[in-house]
């Protein structure tokens, strides 16, 4: 994020880039309204967040129920999932995602996830972490834009915590 804001303040409006630290002390100071996207019936707002702070409820995509139909078929066999038929060969994945949240060091935060899974032997589908041109292990496949509904109805995952 910070690399396409940057690039955006450059070539666009030309303005200098900024430090984290910088944009964080900024949007305090202007008191830049934001939105936390879980439901507050889980985890209540705080008393002390100033106003400008909201905690929204989850946003959900409208339920598409061609969506099986639409899966890469790479997806389907990483799943075991081809012609509808479960390959019970293969050991449930780990569901690996991390949203828009992968810190500043995302490159150490994949490092870290892809040292686990071969050391556990475990196999996962890995969300948002992972970029397009990162070589990964045949034990993970990333995922992209693919339905949660659909994927967690059609998956078997394994639950670790």
């Amino acid at each position: 994020m910070r690399d396409i804001i940057n690039h955006f303040r450059n070539e666009t409006l030309g303005l200098p880039s900024l430090h984290t630290r910088q944009a964080t002390y900024m949007m305090i100071d202007e008191l830049v309204p934001y939105t936390y996207c879980w439901s507050p019936s889980l985890v209540p707002k705080p008393d002390d967040w100033a106003s400008h702070i909201n905690v929204s409820g989850f946003f959900f995509l409208e339920h598409d129920a061609t969506a099986a139909t639409k899966q890469p078929d790479d997806l389907l066999k990483f799943l075991g999932l081809n012609d509808k038929h479960r390959d019970e060969s293969l050991s449930p994945p780990i569901y690996i995602g991390f949203g828009s949240i992968t810190g500043h060091d995302s490159n150490r935060i994949l490092k870290v996830v892809l040292e686990a899974l071969e050391k556990t032997g475990y196999r996962a589908l890995l969300c948002s972490l992972a970029k397009d041109d990162d070589k990964l292990p045949k034990n993970v496949f990333k995922i992209g834009n693919v339905s949660h509904d659909w994927l967690f109805q059609h998956g078997e995952f394994n639950i670790r915590m």
